[in-house]
């Protein structure tokens, strides 16, 4: 039988040993884990709030298309009502029974109204770009935090560098950091 010594320095208590001797463990499994939460907690919390804010965000773009849709409305219905006005009016010219500045007036509510509904669809667009854009870039920023967090919890793990048994576990040190043990894997 091969003797795989494993040791691991500075475990902060003893809780963190996963095994203990006689147990048998696969290369790979976790022997020890760094008790240590607070970057683990930390990094969820921010990855939280980012997703929150992601959903903040989808929020406030569903309400930019409610009113959006009925601003346009009122505004096509306001267009529509100018252009009709026009319409009548440039037959009425036509047939001498009203004055040309009439029709000009018309005209000008009929642009105005044109106007106001594509300043409308303008910064409709934009805002919704740019809340897309913020709430894309919070679901980034959540995805790499919850990377982050699975990378520091891995970090906190010891594995075992090769399948066998737990022959034994020894505390081989104290210092005011942790604990220094030894275990000892036989294949």
């Amino acid at each position: 039988p091969r003797v795989h010594p494993v040791v691991i320095p500075d475990l902060p208590s003893l809780s963190g040993l996963l095994v203990r001797p006689g147990d048998r463990v696969e290369e790979g499994e976790p022997l020890a884990r760094y008790t240590d939460p607070a970057p683990l907690e930390d990094l969820e919390a921010q990855a939280q709030a980012k997703r929150e804010e992601a959903q903040r965000l989808e929020g406030e773009i569903r309400a930019l298309e409610e009113r959006f849709r009925a601003e346009r409305e009122a505004l096509e219905r306001e267009r529509a009502r100018a252009r009709e006005e026009r319409d009548r009016l440039r037959y009425l010219v036509s047939q001498g029974a009203e004055p040309a500045l009439r029709l000009a007036e018309a005209e000008g509510r009929l642009e105005e109204a044109e106007g106001r509904l594509r300043k409308l669809v303008l910064d409709y667009t934009t805002q919704r770009a740019r809340l897309e854009e913020s709430a894309r870039e919070a679901r980034l920023e959540a995805a790499r935090l919850d990377r982050r967090r699975e990378r520091e919890a891995e970090r906190q793990l010891v594995r075992a560098p090769v399948s066998g048994r737990v022959a034994e576990v020894k505390v081989r040190d104290l210092t005011p950091k942790g604990v220094t043990v030894e275990v000892v894997l036989v294949q």
